[in-house]
């Protein structure tokens, strides 16, 4: 009978390198037998007036694969016209080994004819190393050609808004008192947003007023501070910053319109106090 003998160090490292093997290998099936699946996003682009601006879609992975993955991107039209609202097309779009994304542009056809919002599609086929879960992105192109039109709030007749420092929701003290995080003034800017308010070539917020009626019908003047696109919105919602008037001295609901070439939104109605 012979006998090894094995020293305890040698045998811990032995069964560390047999559980790292095991590891590796266990790890090594589970990557190959996973196939990534391969999403698209939906987005809401502004229409605006003239020409083409391309929108990025982005086509993703729930994650990355060793090997190149493709898919095929083919647009479809909904409410929204083929070469007349957005440009249709197809295209088989790669994404790399170890890469999560890639984006596909479609480019939308502005016009100044006002119409309702309308929807395009584009459509995932012919996965290659992916199988795919979301297939169809929804595309809104949102007309900004209809009229001055501030929002509220979801499911709600009352006005969208926040607080231009913290962005909380109403109600909105109109004085700030000693919070050092506002201006010298004391007094609250609150952001309201529109759709379809288009600032003319130069043009900056002292081109737009608002007001705010009381409920007993008293016209209160708002002073416009800021008039810009929302980050991150494709161009078709703006956010208009409102300093408060402190004229208003109870706690009540006020209805807040702007104005911009003679044109008028629809009141929003937002809640204030004094303090």
């Amino acid at each position: 009978m012979r006998h090894f003998l094995i020293s305890t160090l040698q045998l811990k490292t032995a069964k560390l390198l047999g559980l790292a093997f095991i590891l590796l290998a266990s790890a090594h099936f589970t990557f190959a037998q996973t196939t990534p699946v391969v999403s698209i996003n939906d987005l809401s682009v502004g229409e605006r007036d003239s020409d083409l601006f391309g929108y990025e879609f982005t086509v993703s992975l729930s994650a990355p694969s060793t090997q190149t993955v493709s898919v095929r991107v083919t647009t479809q039209q909904g409410t929204a016209t083929d070469n007349v609202d957005f440009g249709a097309g197809t295209v088989v779009l790669n994404i790399p080994a170890g890469q999560t994304s890639q984006t596909v542009t479609v480019f939308i056809i502005g016009d100044t004819i006002i119409e309702t919002n309308e929807q395009f599609f584009l459509n995932l086929s012919q996965p290659v190393n992916c199988t795919i879960g979301d297939g169809q992105g929804v595309g809104t192109i949102i007309d900004d050609d209809g009229p001055l039109t501030l929002l509220n709030q979801e499911n709600s007749s009352r006005g969208l808004a926040v607080d231009s420092v913290f962005h909380t929701k109403e109600t909105f003290a109109i004085n700030t008192g000693e919070l050092p995080l506002y201006t010298s003034d004391h007094r609250t800017r609150i952001v309201v947003f529109a759709v379809a308010l288009k600032l003319a070539a130069g043009e900056n917020a002292s081109a737009v007023t608002a007001t705010a009626e009381e409920t007993g019908g008293t016209i209160r003047p708002l002073t416009v501070e800021f008039v810009g696109p929302v980050p991150n919105m494709n161009n078709w919602l703006t956010q208009v910053v409102l300093k408060l008037n402190d004229q208003i001295t109870t706690a009540q609901d006020v209805k807040v319109r702007i104005t911009l070439h003679g044109v008028t939104s629809n009141p929003v109605t937002v809640a204030v106090k004094p303090q």
